[in-house]
């Protein structure tokens, strides 16, 4: 065999391979809850419900997805001026069950980290997990619409100190992270575009 026809071959077999695997762009915009500080007077403050940003890409495996995720909140504490951005980049695998002719329900896990953004405070970054599930309406087979629910848990140190003030009378440490998880709700709606 020639090198041209070897050539000819081998891009013939890799356009095969790549007409079939399909890959899935899913942005996504939603609404988080959840999560909370302690003061060392013994008070607690809640991270302000606020508009999130999530970006999937995933690949086809079986009967199900596999992919990455990456989703970010920009909020503030309540009651107190400090800004806050949390931002999650997961590992993700979904498994699809057909509930119609062109719906589709999902239920997934994701692990990853996460970037917990403290106005006055270095970055902290944490071990995180997720749970969520959803149904998709495909509109084509490279377009459909989504809507989904998902848990992100956040494993912190209770006693980790997020803001400190130094002063000539010392240093003041005023909160830390409420128990050994920061859990949030997410509730998104996106579009996936398939290729």
């Amino acid at each position: 065999m020639n090198r041209k026809a070897l050539t000819l071959l081998l891009l013939a077999c890799g356009y095969s391979a790549a007409s079939h695997a399909n890959i899935h762009i899913t942005p996504m915009v939603g609404y988080s809850m959840g999560g909370s500080f302690d003061t060392e007077e013994n008070g607690s403050f809640d991270i302000k419900e606020a508009v999130n940003y999530n970006i999937a890409i995933e690949t086809d495996v079986e009967k199900g997805r596999l992919g990455l995720l990456y989703s970010q909140q920009d909020s503030s504490i309540e009651n107190v001026n400090l800004d806050t951005t949390i931002r999650y980049l997961h590992f993700q695998s979904a498994v699809f069950y057909p509930s119609g002719e062109k719906w589709n329900s999902y239920i997934g896990l994701s692990l990853g980290g996460t970037q917990i953004d403290v106005q006055g405070a270095s970055n902290e970054y944490k071990f995180s997990a997720g749970l969520y599930g959803g149904l998709e309406y495909e509109f084509t087979d490279n377009f459909a619409l989504q809507g989904q629910v998902r848990y992100m848990g956040t494993l912190v140190d209770g006693d980790s100190i997020t803001i400190c003030d130094s002063s000539s009378n010392g240093t003041s440490c005023k909160y830390a992270f409420s128990g050994d998880w920061l859990s949030q709700v997410q509730a998104n709606l996106g579009v996936r575009f398939s290729f």
